[in-house]
């Protein structure tokens, strides 16, 4: 299934046709669980065919529409291999569908756009890092998101692990269940009756990590935490020349922790960070809306022209809101009517994938969040 990204949006915002079907549904991947999102889609594709039928769809047409994605109800690997939500895009020539690593609302929408705030929602909700976990008998890379931890396989790293062989046994792991559980006083123990020798030995391993770490992460500069006991990280700190280190750090051994652990302690620390992200953002447009400032917009006529030329920094858009109308970029004019129909679209979504696709930030919020009682604000650029 094809990974979902900011040229799948555009492909699916530029389709206009009539009876475009959009279906948004939650997917489960264990459990008993998983056989209810059958159920869900076979509902929510009788309600489309409903749709489709009272637009003035023939029966013979729409059950042609619809076939692709009643064969997915047979797949059962299929519903095996989902995450937390699932959109479906159903037209009579193509049909597209992209695992969301997010909940979502049971959405079925029939018109001649693409329903999408969902998905730009996504792209603009979720967040990338990576995590490291250190100890003696094993260190492994991961990149998580807000629903996802994978590891990175980096056999480098994995060669110099195996050839590391410590000259005393002062600072591996603690092997007694107790100190395994805690992960802090044994190893200080160790670590405070390490000679400075060892100490440089540790130091000059996790230099060579370090080194591979940065030729990994080189092209994404994620940023990076650290998941160790606590005496390594301030070594790894002192001897790491990667720009994007986290000052915090996941303290206790990862040995022995399932994946989803790891991943559970990592966003307790990173999810919070990403909030404050937010917050200062709105922060920042509500202080220039609050002066007057002209680089605070909450016409959605100018947001959308200026959306189109790269001149929105970040926007704000309701969710659940849809602000219909037409965009004519040979007159850069906007027309705002609030009425679906050829060549219309919701000009929320298409200022907001107009802006991610110039570089800005879009984030999709309750209504309540926004300063105004416009479902729409911007910072522009100048």
């Amino acid at each position: 299934m094809e990974k979902f990204n900011i040229d799948n949006l555009k492909s699916l915002m530029e389709m206009d046709s009539e009876g475009l079907v959009s279906i948004y549904m939650p997917t489960f991947r264990m459990g008993k669980e998983v056989n209810q999102s059958r159920i869900i889609l076979k509902n929510l594709l009788k309600e489309a065919e409903g749709k489709l039928l009272e637009i003035g769809k023939g029966q013979r047409d729409i059950d042609k529409q619809l076939k692709p994605a009643h064969m997915l109800l047979d797949e059962t690997i299929f519903w095996q291999n989902q995450e937390s939500g699932l959109g479906l895009f159903i037209s009579p020539q193509e049909f597209k569908y992209f695992k969301i690593p997010m909940d979502v609302k049971e959405v079925v929408v029939v018109s001649n756009r693409y329903y999408l705030k969902p998905l730009i929602k996504v792209l603009n909700s979720d967040f990338t890092f990576n995590i490291l976990t250190l100890s003696q008998a094993q260190i492994k890379l991961y990149e998580a998101g807000r629903n996802r931890i994978e590891e990175v396989n980096v056999p480098e790293i994995d060669e110099l692990v195996e050839n590391y062989i410590p000259a005393k046994d002062l600072h591996q792991e603690a092997t007694s269940p107790k100190g395994a559980a805690a992960g802090m006083g044994s190893y200080m123990h160790g670590y405070n009756e390490m000679s400075q020798t060892e100490k440089n030995e540790i130091s000059k391993h996790l230099r060579s990590i370090d080194k591979e770490v940065n030729r990994v992460l080189k092209e994404s500069k994620n940023n990076l935490l650290i998941h160790s006991v606590d005496y390594i990280y301030p070594m790894y700190k002192e001897v790491s020349v990667y720009p994007n280190l986290m000052d915090e750090s996941i303290k206790g051994s990862p040995e022995g922790l399932h994946i989803k652990d790891i991943h559970s302690k990592a966003l307790d620390i990173y999810l919070p960070k990403f909030n404050l992200v937010i917050e200062h953002e709105l922060d920042r447009y509500k202080t220039l809306r609050a002066t007057d400032s002209k680089l605070a917009n909450e016409n959605l006529d100018n947001i959308v022209k200026a959306s189109v030329i790269g001149n929105v920094d970040r926007l704000f858009i309701a969710d659940d809101i849809e602000q219909w109308g037409a965009f004519d970029p040979e007159n850069h004019s906007v027309t705002i009517d609030n009425k679906e129909g050829s060549g219309q679209r919701d000009l929320l979504d298409y200022a907001a994938i107009m802006t991610m696709a110039n570089g800005g930030k879009v984030f999709v919020l309750d209504k309540e969040l926004l300063p105004g009682l416009k479902p729409v604000g911007a910072v522009l650029r100048f």
